[in-house]
């Protein structure tokens, strides 16, 4: 008879493991900041998913002791200011970012100038102490510079797309929602439009809805200009047109964004 061999449970058992803390213990405070920056030359045709990879690895490279997220992939969180559309230049793009520690805001500012690559220029770099910084929430408008370069453009050109933007303009706007007709005028908060004799450009200077129930695309009046006044239809290499963001307003139209 063979004996009956009993097995020690608990030597089947793997050792238990000590609980070891991070290296680097999470930050029991952080400390908002705000960038200003500018978005131009060729980099108004990258993404805003590529513009928020290139903003993050310059703040990396420059030293900033920014907080990351938590999780499996730990990375800088970044939030953007009413993000353009690819092919609109800005001079007044705004990112918020937290550091664990308080920040030195000229210092921070001078290393992401020498990180940031060609048409990322910063701006400012600032807080507001203890007080809260304003949220992007309560921007309301943006201002924009449209520079349009057409063959037969005069004075009688201007003043004629000065007259479509100013009448009733039934056009598609596409949203989340869905695609809508919407008169075009209505939404314009302000406008100017003139022809530059020196350069030969129609410019329009024009106040649009920034907030995310109103945001009218400022494409939306290349467009309809194209389709009414017949303007931007030769040859793409002989004519064409630009985009500029200059300014963002709350919603008394009069009070910059900062």
């Amino acid at each position: 008879m063979v004996p009956e061999i009993k097995k020690d449970i608990k030597s089947t058992q793997p050792p238990a493991r000590a609980v070891s803390q991070p290296a680097n213990p999470l930050p029991t405070r952080t400390y908002p900041l705000r960038v200003k920056f500018e978005k131009t030359g060729q980099l108004q045709y990258i993404s805003h998913l590529d513009l928020n990879r290139t903003l993050s690895r310059g703040i990396v490279r420059a030293g900033v002791p920014v907080w990351y997220t938590e999780g499996f992939n730990p990375h800088p969180k970044l939030i953007f200011a009413a993000p353009l559309s690819v092919g609109i230049e800005s001079v007044c793009e705004f990112c918020d970012i937290k550091t664990t520690e308080p920040p030195d805001c000229e210092k921070i500012k001078s290393a992401l100038l020498a990180t940031m690559p060609e048409g990322l220029r910063i701006v400012d770099v600032y807080t507001q102490g203890d007080q809260p910084l304003a949220k992007f929430s309560t921007i309301a408008f943006s201002e924009y510079r449209i520079k349009i370069y057409t063959i037969g453009a005069d004075e009688g050109l201007a003043a004629a797309c000065d007259k479509i933007l100013r009448s009733p303009l039934k056009i598609i706007k596409r949203s989340k929602r869905g695609e809508g007709e919407i008169d075009l005028s209505s939404l314009i908060a302000r406008l100017e439009v003139r022809f530059d004799r020196l350069s030969g450009e129609i410019c329009i200077e024009t106040l649009l809805p920034a907030d995310s129930a109103n945001y009218t695309n400022p494409e939306l009046l290349v467009g309809a200009l194209s389709e009414h006044v017949g303007i931007l239809h030769g040859s793409v290499t002989e004519e064409y047109y630009s985009i500029l963001r200059t300014q963002l307003y709350l919603h008394d139209k009069i009070t910059p964004f900062k």
